[in-house]
């Protein structure tokens, strides 16, 4: 039988955005709709500030799935409307923990409850109260217990004025803010572990977010070029909207190689790419650079070396990154689907030409005088004139 359905989505920090906050749920509202698509039977409404989506039971878990990737949603549940009574809550509440507790020993549970319509006669503990009794006298010798601090289950019922709905588990969301509300900015993507994850800390903080890829082929292969682009493909399933840009950089690290001092050539690499990237950003109306760049992690990423690389922009530059260790970027590129493509084996165009001992921190003074030695201007003006730009 195809019975209603309703998946409650819900947000917490627009919540706070006061004055601004209309425009916030209407950029999260129009990003849920692109995700759940023109097909399938499905309304949307947003009452006193919570998001319902009304479908059917057929559809609602592939529905839900998809919220999983939209910025700016902390949970969503899916839900099924019930009579505004206990004994109705109670009915529809075992039926749904009985299919939880198929094919398992035990399941720890609890049951929260909003009331709010405060015309209804009970308050929300007392709701759990009752509910959670009645499920547990039904279901206890089929390994049922109650746990109010750690359980695996939790039962939710919102009883509102219009009606009451019972909602399965809680799942949680992106969280953060919807793409789009804080801007453009354009990140550095390597095929590494850090870069992805640099870049989806920016979209859930509401950015749409661009990508740089400076490329190498005739040195390094097509590896790189192809983990990029399935790189950004993950990434814009956050998204839907970033750009790709791959620039060529073998000339200019054959001339670095050729008339630069050695110890310098990884930041002077540095120092090339981000002067193309301002470039490139400006010219898409992009408010900033982002890196994977962590504190110490490599050569390259001393306080010395990030100062002397950042100073050739004027854009802000962030690096969401700059305070976590390998492991904890590890996890988030597991988390958010990065982490598999990013190990395959494949160098990075950084890695062309490494010297023996690379500088860790580095002399400006110095680096602009290896700068004067070859026509940085033509070499810039011939990158950008050869991007190949990748649309989503």
């Amino acid at each position: 039988m195809n019975e209603a359905r309703t998946i409650l989505v819900r947000y917490d920090e627009i919540g706070l955005k006061g004055k601004n906050r209309n425009v916030f749920e209407q950029k999260l509202l129009d990003h849920i709709r692109k995700a759940l698509g023109g097909q399938g039977d499905w309304t949307l409404r947003m009452p006193r500030g919570r998001i319902l989506i009304e479908t059917n039971s057929s559809q609602a878990e592939g529905l839900a799935d998809k919220l999983a990737y939209i910025p700016g949603i902390a949970s969503y549940s899916i839900g099924e409307p019930v009579s505004t009574d206990v004994e109705s809550m109670a009915k529809s509440g075992i039926e749904t923990v009985a299919r939880r507790l198929s094919g398992q020993s035990s399941l720890r549970f609890c049951v929260r409850s909003r009331r709010s319509d405060k015309r209804f006669h009970l308050t929300s503990p007392q709701i759990d109260f009752e509910v959670g009794s009645r499920i547990m006298a039904a279901l206890s010798d089929q390994g049922l217990t109650v746990d109010l601090h750690t359980p695996e289950y939790i039962l939710e019922i919102e009883v509102g004025a219009t009606a009451t709905f019972l909602y399965d588990h809680r799942h949680k969301g992106v969280g953060g803010l919807p793409v789009g509300s804080s801007g453009d900015v354009l990140c550095l993507l390597s095929g590494g572990i850090d870069s992805p994850v640099s870049a989806y800390q920016l979209i859930r903080r509401g950015c749409r977010v661009h990508f740089l890829f400076f490329d190498n082929q005739p040195f390094l292969g097509g590896g790189g070029n192809d983990k990029v682009r399935r790189l950004a493909k993950i990434l814009n399933r956050y998204q839907y909207c970033g750009v790709l840009h791959i620039v060529p950089f073998e000339d200019i690290q054959v001339t670095i190689r050729d008339q630069c001092q050695p110890r310098n050539r990884i930041v002077l690499y540095r120092r090339m790419m981000y002067r193309i990237a301002e470039r490139l950003a400006l010219k898409n109306n992009c408010l900033g650079l982002v890196n994977g760049e962590s504190l110490g992690q490599v050569a390259s990423q001393t306080l010395e070396n990030i100062h002397a690389v950042s100073q050739t922009v004027s854009l802000s530059v962030f690096r969401p990154l700059i305070g976590m260790d390998k492991r904890e970027i590890v996890d988030r590129s597991k988390a958010i689907g990065t982490y598999n493509v990013s190990i395959e084996a494949q160098p990075d165009c950084c890695s062309v030409f490494m010297p023996e001992r690379p500088v860790t921190r580095a002399k400006v003074d110095e680096l602009e005088r290896d700068e004067t030695r070859f026509p940085m201007e033509e070499l810039i003006v011939k990158a950008l004139g050869n991007i190949e730009t990748i649309e989503p």
